[in-house]
Parts: C-alpha cells; structure tokens; sequence
C-alpha cells in the first residue's frame, strides 16, 4: 500500500530548515560584528587578559549558536525529507 505525500509536514519541515538558515545568517552577521577590531587608545597598555577572556567568551557563544541553527537547519530538512517517503510496496515470495 503506497501513501500520499503528508503536505502538512512537508511544510513544518521547509518552515523549520529556514528557520534554521536564517539563524545561521543572524549568527554570521553577528559574528561579523562581535569580532571586529576593538577600538583602544595607542597611549594607554593593551588589556590582553580583558580581551582574551572576551574573545574565548564571543568565540563560545557564537559557537554555540552556529551548532543550535545548523541542528535545527538539519532537523527541517530531516522533517521536509521523511514526509515525503513513499513506503515500498510489500512483495509477494517467489514460489
């Protein structure tokens, strides 16, 4: 028995995977934004370990959220993908 193609859930997933996508650009554009070259005052010293733990703390996060909108990226797609798959028809044996 072959069944139709489930719209409804075709839709969720398409929704999902761009959800996903537009969480990727979101975590692009504010890396791009977070890692731009700070502005510092030539005639004072450089904070290094100011800007360590803050460059280790942007670099976490934006990891963090790269991997959580690639995971829900990939779950849509998976979604869009399953509602789409016909089941085999079953086969009768040689006899």
């Amino acid at each position: 028995m072959m069944r139709t193609v489930d719209w409804p859930a075709r839709v969720i997933g398409l929704a999902v995977f761009l959800t996903g996508v537009g969480l990727l650009v979101m975590v692009f554009i504010w890396t791009n934004q977070t890692l731009a070259a700070p502005s510092i005052d030539p005639k004072k010293p450089i904070p290094w370990a100011g800007m360590g733990t803050r460059l280790a703390w942007d670099l976490g996060r934006l990891f963090l959220l790269g991997f959580l909108a690639s995971a829900i990226a990939g779950k849509g797609a998976q979604l869009y993908a399953a509602a789409g798959r016909f089941e085999a028809p079953s086969r009768l044996p040689i006899e």
